[in-house]
């Protein structure tokens, strides 16, 4: 199975092709700009580097959040006429779970952290066993000083991750007992992991009209709605 795998959840991009659970190629981008402008070029390139056709891939998997508002709506409605086009299913898959597989072989508890902006972020903690990953807290929108208590309340070390550290990073190390950091080259999130769960939860797949972004939260435009 040919599965061609997206993240826009972030400034940082990802896309990657697995076949059979083997990487084939990924391009992973730390700040792509505007993912509308840099996505479907990124596709190309990648397919072309591959050898391989659009219409040779079986399923398509895409993060579908949390993370940026207007990036999840790009990745998700890419997939989605991709895979409409096609007739292909796809598989949406947690951001969050995406990032944590970089450390999947940890002996720490994993925190990957996303800025949810408006003082908050968007987090979850992961215990990993034999590269698969156990929740121990979901996939959560929360003001950091909850995070600070939660990684706290394990009474174990957690490495965290993630581009939220940029902003929340000095103020975890602070407040969090012993957190550990993983290397920045670790803070992006791999297309590759996408496909990986993906491949992990086959019954997942589904026609790409059921396919919808995971915001955790309400846009500022339902908010100013009052939906």
């Amino acid at each position: 199975m040919l599965i061609l795998a997206f993240d826009t959840s972030s400034p940082s991009g990802s896309v990657a092709l697995v076949r059979d659970g083997s990487l084939v190629a990924e391009l992973t981008v730390g700040d792509v700009g505007t993912h509308a402008d840099w996505l479907m070029c990124a596709v190309t390139g990648l397919l072309e580097s591959a050898g391989t056709g659009i219409r040779e891939v079986d399923l398509f998997a895409v993060d579908t959040g949390p993370g940026s508002f207007t990036g999840l709506r790009i990745g998700v409605a890419t997939v989605k006429g991709l895979a409409w086009a096609l007739g292909k299913n796809v598989v949406g898959v947690s951001t969050l779970e995406s990032l944590a597989l970089n450390l999947r072989y940890s002996g720490h508890v994993v925190c990957p952290v996303l800025d949810a902006r408006k003082g908050e972020v968007y987090a979850a903690l992961y215990r990993f066993s034999g590269g698969a990953a156990e929740p121990l807290m979901k996939d959560s929108v929360m003001a950091p000083v909850a995070l600070y208590a939660a990684a706290m309340g394990l009474a174990a070390p957690v490495v965290f991750l993630g581009p939220g550290l940029k902003t929340y990073g000095r103020a975890v190390a602070e407040n969090v007992k012993g957190a550990i950091f993983a290397p920045e080259a670790l803070w992006h999130i791999r297309a590759s992991n996408v496909a990986f769960l993906a491949l992990q939860n086959p019954s997942a797949a589904v026609s790409p009209a059921l396919l919808t972004p995971s915001y955790l939260r309400k846009s500022e435009a339902e908010i100013k709605a009052g939906g």
